[in-house]
């Protein structure tokens, strides 16, 4: 039997902001700071398939469309998995935003977004549609699913969708949650099947939003993060909802880099990913947290490969 339970985004901050903060194409700070060019070089995702889970996608946005594969909207399959909300959109991009020349861009701008809407306009959705989301996804093959949500109680139904998802090989990454480092992670990110990610801003100092705990993986940028929103517009958000994208973009970039190279055999399992990150993460300068799992997991997120 399924209980009804409730999931929804994890509190996060929004400022609309007229246009992008530049003329032509803008990069944001994590972008430049991270220096994700570099890997570019090499690849910009091109052949690697992410679900998103969310509140849908604006599926017209100049950013957003020519990356966008055919999703579903699993709260009423009768309608296309629009995103009235804004969230959706803004993680979308921040993941495969293209490099059109105008807008932004995002971390793996040939990448290809399914938007799968599980959360209502309102941001609140029910557990058993995260479940099925994951399950869809799982079965259409992505190579990733992303899930910037959340709720403090487990469910043993969501835990066994992700191992689900883990053994089909899709590789989901998690947002910690934004409830402070005094607060444990949130589920679905305190599972075993997924990599959890915390926060950092723009000198790469741990949030005071990020929540803590023993299963936290990475960090990653996740404060002021300008992206996209429906109508052709952009806005600024902060909270690990922005920083799991991030990190989501990062894996991208490294499976279709190794996909090129032919050595995807070295990429199957949640622990390959965090192994290869864990060579080329960057440590949090604060002592109260550095080298501590449960505040900086095993450091900020590099693309570097």
């Amino acid at each position: 039997m399924m209980f009804r339970k409730k999931i929804g985004l994890l509190p996060y901050i929004r400022e609309d902001v007229s246009g992008t903060p530049t003329t032509g194409q803008f990069y944001g700070w994590e972008i430049q700071k991270l220096n994700v060019a570099k890997s570019w070089i090499k690849t910009k995702g091109e052949g690697i398939v992410i679900a998103v889970l969310d509140t849908g996608c604006d599926l017209e946005h100049e950013d957003l469309k020519d990356n966008l594969l055919q999703g579903i909207n699993i709260i009423n399959k009768k309608l296309d998995p629009i995103d009235k909300n804004g969230h959706g959109t803004h993680v979308s991009s921040t993941i495969a935003a293209s490099d059109n020349g105008k807008g932004m861009v995002g971390v793996a701008p040939r990448a290809k977004i399914v938007p799968v809407k599980v959360l209502g306009d309102s941001g609140q959705g029910d557990l058993k549609h995260v479940v099925e989301g994951i399950i869809w996804a799982a079965d259409k093959g992505v190579d990733f699913i992303t899930m910037s949500l959340g709720s403090p109680t487990p469910a043993q139904q969501l835990k066994n969708a992700l191992e689900y998802a883990s053994k089909k090989g899709c590789i989901v990454f998690c947002a910690a949650g934004n409830a402070g480092e005094n607060s444990d992670i949130m589920y679905p990110a305190k599972y075993e099947y997924n990599i959890a990610i915390g926060a950092v801003d723009e000198s790469l100092n741990r949030t005071n939003f990020s929540c803590s705990g023993d299963e936290l993986d990475f960090l990653a940028p996740g404060n002021n993060i300008v992206g996209c929103v429906p109508g052709n517009k952009y806005a600024i958000m902060s909270g690990t909802s922005m920083s799991n994208p991030f990190a989501t973009g990062c894996a991208v970039l490294l499976k279709s880099y190794y996909k090129k190279i032919g050595r995807l055999n070295n990429l199957i399992t949640i622990e390959d990913y965090v192994n290869i990150f864990k060579k080329t993460t960057l440590k949090l300068e604060n002592k109260k947290y550095r080298d501590i799992r449960k505040y900086e997991g095993y450091g900020i997120i590099n693309p570097e490969f």
